[in-house]
């Protein structure tokens, strides 16, 4: 077992991980210049193989992410079915958005603070946006994707909520004021403040009175930011609409 190694091992061991990252960059890289499309799995792959060369000490990820050249062993979708969602998973199976939220899992873990917040703000955003794509094309369970929220991992939520993007179906206004009022990330607040001013007439008069309540007891950020951007304008809304008495929002 790794605990039990000798120093001489560890030392081994560190070194064999950053060999297994060098060789992820260079399989990704070679994949990438002869292919016209690169598309998101590889992107992922790249994020991985620079995260195990970089930083070597990540033993507990190789439970999790097993890479090699024919892609990802992933944890992540056996965890999604044992929570409650077996066909989300299922349908998420062999899938690059699995791919890309088990990276997204090692980048927001591993490269923390204010120096990598771009690169995770970019994963983030890569994900939603395949995770859109992917909902057009596949029908999930709008019941498994609201019991699934609440216990779902950093990358999981960011999915879910790039799922909702693409099918109106899945949306759910108690989901968002959760992503709202106790977010994991910045950013996972921020696509579910855009998903509840896209969907606000949408919901009935009671989501949309809790959804404005919870505005006024979330952080949103610097007021230069895109979050207090789009929260200011629901709570413009919410007081056009308290002002009319009722809770539906004024035609703009």
């Amino acid at each position: 077992m790794i605990a039990e190694a000798s120093s001489g091992e560890k030392r081994w061991l560190l070194w064999a991980i950053a060999v297994i990252g060098l060789i992820t960059l260079v399989i990704a890289g070679w994949k990438i210049y002869f292919a016209a499309d690169p598309g998101a799995a590889l992107i992922a792959l790249v994020i991985i193989g620079a995260v195990l060369l970089i930083s070597p000490f990540v033993l507990p990820y190789l439970q999790a992410v097993a890479v090699n050249a024919d892609g990802f062993e992933l944890r992540l979708v056996r965890e999604i079915a044992a929570q409650g969602a077996p066909e989300t998973a299922r349908l998420l199976n062999h899938t690059e958005l699995a791919e890309i939220a088990e990276a997204y899992g090692v980048v927001h873990t591993q490269l923390a603070g204010d120096a990598f917040l771009q690169a995770r703000t970019q994963v983030q955003d890569q994900l939603v946006a395949r995770a859109s794509a992917f909902a057009r094309r596949r029908l999930f369970d709008p019941a498994e994707i609201k019991e699934l929220f609440p216990k779902a991992t950093a990358p999981v939520r960011v999915l879910l909520l790039g799922l909702m993007k693409g099918d109106p179906r899945l949306v759910d206004a108690p989901t968002l004021i959760s992503a709202l009022t106790m977010p994991v990330t910045a950013n996972e607040q921020y696509h579910a403040l855009e998903l509840a001013e896209k969907n606000l007439r949408h919901f009935t008069e009671a989501d949309r009175t809790a959804l404005f309540a919870a505005l006024g007891d979330a952080d949103f950020g610097r007021a230069t930011s895109k979050r207090y951007e789009i929260a200011e304008r629901l709570k413009d809304l919410a007081m056009r609409a308290q002002a009319a008495g009722s809770s539906t929002p004024p035609a703009a």
